[in-house]
């Protein structure tokens, strides 16, 4: 029995590995019909893509809040710690504003409920940058780049 791949031919539509996915239909999906698309055939670069450039941004704001902020506390008093120090909280701002949109439209699919999904985004983003216990910082991080790795690959997918 042999097995031909043949991987210079662009998918058609009469190709099974095609994705095929709206932006409107995409926002229908649940949550693990989300999960599943990004694993199908046709589109496995674009969710590579994704993961790693969604996945990226909360982990970027964890290592500046946990890493690189409390190195820059000693120099405080300098005014080069102080330029370097809200320059750090402006990159901060930045990764939360980019990861809480993608978190709530998540939460507000597994939810249905707007309040429920606004107290989730909260609670993750703010442990994640505000918790002194680096368990609990990294417990919430592991879920934002998890869901920031999936939102990004679907939307990938469906814009490839």
């Amino acid at each position: 029995m042999s097995t031909v791949l043949n991987l210079h031919t662009s998918p058609n539509k009469y190709s099974k590995a095609t994705v095929s996915l709206s932006a409107k239909n995409f926002e229908r999906l649940t949550i693990v019909e989300r999960v599943l698309q990004t694993i199908k055939p046709g589109g496995r670069v674009a969710a590579c893509i994704g993961a790693l450039t969604g996945g990226c941004i909360p982990a970027l704001a964890f290592c500046v809040v946990h890493l690189v902020l409390p190195f820059y506390r000693e120099l405080g008093p300098t005014m080069w710690g102080k330029v370097v120090g809200v320059t750090m909280w402006a990159v901060v701002g930045g990764c939360l504003a980019c990861s809480a949109p993608k978190v709530y439209k998540w939460f507000l699919a597994a939810y249905g409920s707007r309040f429920e999904a606004a107290g989730a985004v909260t609670c993750l983003e703010a442990v994640m940058t505000f918790s002194p216990v680096v368990s609990l910082s990294a417990a919430a991080l592991a879920v934002l780049v998890f869901i920031n790795a999936i939102y990004c690959a679907c939307k990938l997918q469906v814009r490839s």
